[in-house]
């Protein structure tokens, strides 16, 4: 089987895999509950079998998981209060459930990294099933990409962002989920062989932020946070990893020369991406943005169903304009100025989809309209094939061909 085939292959098997719901016991269960219950489980099970090598309290532990628990409720149930949705965001639930079993040890007069060491790791096996959770119902999901997942409108139902139902997804949840088998695993051994206590927390932290970072730029959902064209998570990766790095100087944690040079490392990184974007002549970056997807979803949503010439309020607006020949286009323009109109040509093999991009202000390149061609064939779903043409007065064109017969056999 070539390259090709293997791809379709596993692309085929992803889009299997994935349903909002499971059937157990006989009836249909909520996927993402199924592997949250599922998780919490295994890092029970974990705890205690850590516990009982290391010799610590297993009612100590059974004092943490409880309160982890309860800590991550609460933490739900606070955050659905303050935002009106129920978010479950990693990095918060696990700084959370850290510190408050750091008190519950000092509370009790226990020593702390030992429980420490098997905390993180009951939490890294814990989101190893959560990532398949989110893999399952699509959140926290990837960009568009030729390897991946189709979700389905069943999907959009339970909530996956509603204009990727059919795009193809990268999977970073199943990624980042081996990632952190991988790192659970090593930080497990380390606690099998009488490792210094401290060194499966610091390794766990260090090695997850660095992984998360990267995940980041493989995210595609857009109700993110970002602060100098960086994720909060990425922000909150560094500076997880410079607190295990003090953590080291000062005594607190088993010192490890390489955690500091990687975290020096993925600071130089950011920066080295910030300078990257500032003088790249497209802002590929800024085009691919999740946010800036969204709108041009909804640019093209606008100019393809809607039948009125109202400006509409947002980040995007409709603008009414005149062609030669005096018939009315919709003009969908996004934040970024990105401009696009769009009609139907008739051909002699069917209707042709004509996407027409402009920059509001001038000065559209070559470059940054076929990037956005690309994300409008992935967005389209569009089966058969792309044609880019440049026309007068940096206005470029894409058309987008129905599939002949002949093509539709040949796939």
């Amino acid at each position: 089987m070539d390259r090709d085939g293997k791809m379709k292959a596993l692309n085929g098997y992803l889009d299997k895999l994935v349903r909002p719901e499971i059937h157990l016991l006989h009836r249909s269960r909520p996927a993402f509950q199924v592997c949250g219950y599922t998780g919490l489980a295994l890092a029970t099970g974990l705890a205690l079998i850590l516990a009982a090598h290391l010799g610590l309290s297993l009612v100590v532990i059974a004092a943490i998981i409880l309160a982890a628990v309860l800590t991550f409720f609460g933490l739900v149930m606070a955050t659905k209060i303050m935002t009106g949705d129920e978010l479950i965001i990693y990095y918060h639930h696990e700084i959370a459930v850290m510190i408050v079993a750091a008190l519950l040890l000092r509370l009790l007069r226990q020593p702390v990294l030992p429980y420490l060491d098997v905390t993180i790791l009951g939490i890294g096996v814990f989101l190893v099933c959560g990532r398949v959770g989110c893999l399952m119902v699509g959140c926290c999901h990837g960009r568009p990409s030729h390897l991946g997942v189709c979700y389905r409108p069943e999907h959009a139902t339970a909530g996956f962002t509603p204009y990727y139902v059919g795009v193809r997804l990268f999977p970073v949840q199943a990624v980042e989920s081996l990632w952190v088998l991988c790192i659970a695993l090593t930080g497990i051994a380390f606690v099998l062989n009488d490792h210094p206590p401290g060194t499966a927390l610091a390794w766990y932290v260090v090695m997850y932020d660095l992984g998360r970072f990267g995940f980041e730029f493989l995210r595609g959902d857009p109700n993110r946070p970002y602060l100098w064209g960086f994720s909060q998570p990425q922000w909150i990766s560094l500076l997880l990893m410079c607190g295990v790095v003090w953590a080291e100087m000062v005594g607190i944690l088993p010192f490890h020369l390489w955690h500091a040079v990687a975290t020096a490392c993925l600071a130089l990184a950011m920066l080295a991406i910030t300078l990257r974007r500032r003088f790249q002549r497209t802002a590929k970056f800024q085009l691919l943005h999740p946010r800036h997807v969204r709108e041009v979803v909804q640019a093209i949503e606008l100019v393809l169903d809607s039948g009125n010439e109202e400006p509409a309020i947002g980040q995007w607006t409709v603008l009414p304009r005149q062609t030669p020949m005096s018939t009315s286009v919709l003009l969908g323009c996004t934040s970024l100025g990105i401009q696009i109109s769009a009609s139907k040509v008739a051909g002699a093999a069917g209707c042709i989809d004509h996407f027409a991009l402009s920059s509001r202000d001038g000065g559209m390149t070559e470059e940054t309209a076929r990037v956005l061609s690309r994300l409008i064939l992935q967005l389209r779903r569009a089966a058969g094939p792309g044609e880019f043409l440049k026309g007068n007065r940096e206005v470029f064109h894409l058309l987008i061909h129905p599939v002949t017969k002949k093509e539709i056999v040949r796939s």
